[in-house]
């Protein structure tokens, strides 16, 4: 009972930190507009100090985090969820950034605070003070222009490359996903899961978590704030280890998606599909079509593609082409793409609409770039 009493007690004191310190970013972030310098100096590559390698293979690196506090920073959960897979410990990992021929000294992770397997984002603590950026209190809107998204889709030694918007090609869903879809100039955008979006003031309106072809997919800054203020996912008490508050995040997302939370019935379907959980992904195709019917666009793409190869289900072009037109429906580029090209294949005359539609969301695949 004591045990549980001082367990309950901590993570209190924790959440109630958090809140304190992620309060003091509301009166930053009415200061003025933050210049590119004082971005760069924020947004940090996450390194693999001592990979795990196997033979022949290159050092391991992968993914972005940006301070969103003197001594926080958020990234995408599965940028550190990864190296753990690998081997590798988290306090081993270390950031580091470029900047004009400058390289900075390494920043150690000193504890994760906080982390929500639903919405892949994860907040940690570092050792020393560190320039911050500033993030939005209101929603972006959908359509919003002037979006640009900072990360390091190439070898960390290049530097900063940063991700601008083509075309309109964003599209807000607070109802389901609360995602930002943005068009990027890249076909290739490895390494920048984690990164911040911001809007055309400066402000931190998204963190980027996919990529679909050059369409980055990122989690809208609300979502940070929520679990910043222990609202979504968990908060990791101070002698916590990331396993062990790792499995608490993935225990609550199975809760969220037993009472039909959309995205975290898709989620956790997609830990299954990513081989991440053990069972099997044919065994829970119940919580892709739960989050489909309930209109998540990623899980209604997906649903259409499993149809449409007969992956654990029987091919079915019909219920293919019914769940990909749903997507198309919500204005999602790569379903707009996916089924223009079904029907260029079949030679129906409604595929130049959706493949126009597709390009002038900036959306292109691979085999679109010169």
């Amino acid at each position: 009972m004591d045990s549980a009493s001082n367990t309950r007690c901590a993570t209190v004191i924790v959440a109630a930190f958090l809140v304190v310190a992620f309060s003091l970013l509301g009166s930053v972030s009415r200061s003025a507009a933050v210049d590119l310098d004082h971005v760069r100096g924020g947004v940090w590559k996450v390194w693999n100090w001592t990979p795990v390698k196997k033979p022949g293979e290159k050092k391991w690196r992968v993914g972005t985090a940006f301070a969103i506090g003197p001594r926080y920073m958020a990234t995408a959960l599965h940028v550190l969820a990864s190296h753990r897979r690998r081997g590798t410990p988290i306090a081993d990992l270390i950031l580091k950034y470029w900047h004009r021929g400058y390289v900075s000294p390494p920043l150690r992770i000193k504890r994760v605070a906080a982390m929500s397997a639903v919405h892949d984002l994860a907040i940690f603590e570092i050792g020393k003070d560190n320039t911050y950026l500033r993030l939005a209190e209101e929603p972006v809107p959908s359509g919003s222009r002037g979006l640009t998204g900072f990360g390091y889709p190439e070898a960390a030694g290049k530097g900063l490359r940063v991700l601008r918007q083509l075309g309109n090609g964003i599209t807000v869903d607070h109802r389901v996903a609360s995602q930002i879809y943005m068009a990027v100039n890249m076909e290739k955008l490895g390494g920048a899961s984690g990164g911040p979006v911001l809007d055309s003031k400066g402000k931190v309106v998204g963190v980027q978590v996919q990529g679909a072809g050059n369409l980055s997919i990122n989690v809208t800054i609300q979502r940070l704030w929520d679990l910043a203020d222990g609202k979504l996912g968990v908060i990791c008490p101070e002698v916590a280890s990331f396993d062990r508050c790792y499995e608490t995040a993935m225990e609550d997302m199975r809760g969220r998606a037993a009472k039909r939370d959309p995205v975290a019935a898709y989620r956790l379907w997609e830990h299954y599909f990513d081989g991440d959980l053990e069972g099997g992904y044919a065994d829970k195709l119940h919580l892709l079509k739960e989050a489909a019917e309930q209109g998540h666009v990623l899980a209604q793409v997906n649903l259409a593609w499993l149809y449409a190869q007969g992956d654990v289900v029987g091919k079915d072009y019909r219920k293919a082409d019914l769940w990909m037109a749903r997507a198309a429906k919500q204005d999602h580029p790569p379903a707009l793409y996916d089924l223009g090209k079904w029907y260029q294949d079949d030679g129906d005359s409604r595929a130049g609409l959706l493949l126009r539609r597709a390009a002038a969301a900036g959306y292109l695949q691979e085999d679109q770039y010169e």
